[in-house]
């Protein structure tokens, strides 16, 4: 167990909830290099909003579970000895069913 992997995968964490909280506060308008950019998302602002705040909810609970499993980690070091392969799991297992779920709330709008 790398306590620096523990270390970023955390700071991963709470850098996906710093991203996301705009996305849901809606303060980003439609751009070509920050949020969920499709043509569909950039043709309409309402859509581009509503499906900028769905995805980003989803990003900040993916990185508070992230944050919060590896300061568990962190916390009971000994019994994790898998954390970076839970990680890595956690982490594109997450991106994976963000990516679908917003894609399927896409097709809604």
């Amino acid at each position: 167990m790398d306590m620096e992997c523990i270390v970023a995968f955390g700071l991963c964490g709470l850098l996906f909830i710093g991203i996301s909280i705009p996305l849901v506060l809606e303060k980003i308008p439609p751009n070509s290099w920050y949020g969920f950019r499709v043509p569909k998302t950039l043709s309409n602002r309402e859509i581009w909003y509503k499906a900028n705040r769905y995805m980003g909810k989803d990003f900040i609970l993916l990185g508070g579970i992230l944050f919060i499993y590896n300061l568990a980690v962190f916390a009971l070091k000994p019994a994790f000895a898998s954390s970076n392969s839970i990680n890595t799991i956690l982490l594109i297992g997450g991106m994976g069913v963000i990516i679908i779920r917003s894609l399927l709330y896409l097709r809604q709008l």
